[in-house]
């Protein structure tokens, strides 16, 4: 029997050495996207807490908007 050869399963790819330029673009990029995604699924739960306490306004009954009481008029002078 021959011997099973684990040289291709070992092996080691060599790794491109990285400009900082590359390296400070890939961490950014990194830190905008979870931003980006953090700032979408507060508004996600914003616009659900929004929807809920809509529909729950508009399940209640209005209250009646009392008439508003005409002004008291101010006496006119008499200087002349």
């Amino acid at each position: 029997m021959s011997e099973p050869v684990y040289s291709d399963l070992l092996k080691v790819t060599p790794v491109a050495p990285k400009t900082r330029a590359e390296i400070t673009d890939a961490m950014v990029r990194t830190k905008l996207d979870k931003e980006t995604d953090e700032r979408q699924a507060k508004i996600r739960k914003l616009r659900q807490a929004r929807l809920a306490m809509e529909a729950k306004a508009a399940a209640a009954p209005a209250k009646p908007v009392a008439p508003k009481k005409p002004r008291a008029r101010k006496p006119k002078s008499i200087s002349g």
